[in-house]
């Protein structure tokens, strides 16, 4: 069912980080997520990570079983407070290849489900998970 939405979607990038000269025999992990484009005239809702002193789009990892617009809703609401999220349309695709640095894979593909919406401009209460507090 989330699929015929997936599929849909507009490749936007590709990026492999610097480390990664090749995929030859390297264990690959691929890990989905969905990232919000909120927009509200010029302004657009970023967030700041003050460990790498970034800023990115909201969003986040799709769990198992999950349904895409169901996790953007989930990491929306979750780090950044989002109330009344609508207008979700699908924009596009970017992926990632980086190292990962745990035993099971040398590589994490990450695949980023890209979709515009609206809220409240308004945010209420974030409920950042444990490691999300570290950054």
């Amino acid at each position: 069912k989330t699929l015929t939405v997936v599929f849909s979607m507009r490749h936007l990038k590709s990026t492999v980080h610097p480390d990664i000269e090749h995929l030859d025999d390297k264990i690959v992990f691929q890990r989905n997520a969905a990232r919000a484009i909120v927009l509200d005239g010029e302004d657009v809702l970023l967030l700041y990570t003050e460990r790498y002193h970034d800023y990115t789009l909201p969003g986040g990892g799709i769990d198992d079983g999950e349904d895409v617009i169901a996790g953007l809703v989930r990491e929306l609401e979750e780090e950044t407070g989002a109330q009344n999220i609508h207008g979700i349309k699908p924009f596009g695709i970017f992926e990632e290849f980086r190292p990962w640095y745990k035993d099971d894979a040398d590589v994490m593909h990450m695949v980023s489900y890209c979709y515009t919406c609206k809220i409240e401009r308004e945010l209420g209460e974030t409920a950042y998970e444990d490691y999300e507090v570290k950054n």
